[in-house]
């Protein structure tokens, strides 16, 4: 960044620097660079005179219409200076969102809330499925119970019945009736429970196709949030922008009313009322709110890299 400073007036001979503070105290470290553009030899009007588009020109950029006016093609000529400069100290340049189409402010705020209730919808089918699976497990623990029910299920066919006189049943002990008993109780409450197995497997498997679509909606969810991640990164750097150019009229001004008080001071008196009539030219600031804490710094009539 010295360097770039240090070089700044001999790239920029139409913008006459007044003041240039580098802030190397704060986590990102920057530079302020205060200046009043000066274009000279002008055919209309006076022949010097405070114009940024003019001043550019004679410093060869030329506007080619709104997206690529002199400001910008100034600016962009100014960060391949920094990023020579840089690489020339062995820094990695990163460039973030390469290749993709540049949006406006408006739409990367679109873009962030259509995401935001994306992810919504991505938390309450993560829920759905969840209750799911939840359910799944219960599944198996039931059928886990029924093939114990099996194994201590007595072997009913080993036993042959045998009568005797009275009716009663020969070779039978009383405790393989109650074991039989049993048996026959756990094989109709294993039956019901099947009965029900069924019908729940059946309202599952009607819901595979439709969580199958939520999971695949889930994944491109999820590819979108990992794509907002860089179009956040995008919109600081915009906002950063945008703050830059919201700022720089005033900044301009107050450079352009310093130069006015100075020739004010300095020049005949029959020069004053040419003065006071540029005076008379200048729009009249407008009162803005205070801009976020990382927008503060950008100032009109400078650059802050």
């Amino acid at each position: 960044l010295k360097e770039f400073a240090e070089s700044f007036q001999e790239r920029n001979p139409h913008l006459r620097v007044f003041n240039m503070v580098l802030h190397m105290d704060e986590a990102t470290p920057h530079l302020h660079v205060d200046f009043v553009p000066v274009a000279t030899e002008q055919s209309r009007g006076l022949s010097t005179r405070v114009s940024m588009k003019q001043a550019l020109k004679q410093q060869g950029f030329e506007g080619l219409g709104r997206k690529q006016t002199e400001w910008k093609a100034w600016m962009e000529r100014e960060k391949e200076a920094l990023t020579e400069i840089a690489k020339a100290h062995e820094f990695e340049i990163i460039s973030l969102g390469g290749g993709r189409e540049r949006m406006e402010l408006p739409e990367y705020r679109a873009a962030a809330q259509r995401l935001e209730a994306i992810q919504e919808q991505v938390t309450a089918a993560e829920q759905e499925i969840a209750a799911l699976e939840k359910q799944r497990k219960a599944l198996q623990g039931n059928v886990k119970l029924l093939k114990a029910v099996e194994k201590v299920k007595p072997d009913l066919d080993a036993i042959q019945p045998e009568k005797t006189l009275t009716g009663a049943v020969k070779g039978v002990t009383v405790e393989q009736v109650k074991e039989l008993k049993a048996a026959v109780i756990r094989g109709a409450a294993a039956e019901q429970k099947v009965r029900e197995l069924k019908v729940e497997n059946q309202q599952l498997q009607q819901k595979i196709p439709s969580m199958k679509e939520k999971l695949k909606e889930a994944q491109e969810r999820q590819r979108l949030e990992n794509e907002n991640r860089q179009l956040k990164v995008q919109v600081e750097y915009l906002e950063k922008d945008l703050s830059w150019e919201r700022g720089i009229s005033a900044r301009l001004q107050e450079g352009i009313g310093a130069v006015l008080d100075f020739l004010d001071q300095h020049l005949p008196e029959q020069f004053r009322p040419l003065v006071e009539k540029a005076r008379e030219l200048l729009p009249v600031p407008e009162v803005q709110q205070p801009e976020r804490e990382q927008e503060r710094g950008h100032t009109w009539g400078g650059m802050e890299l």
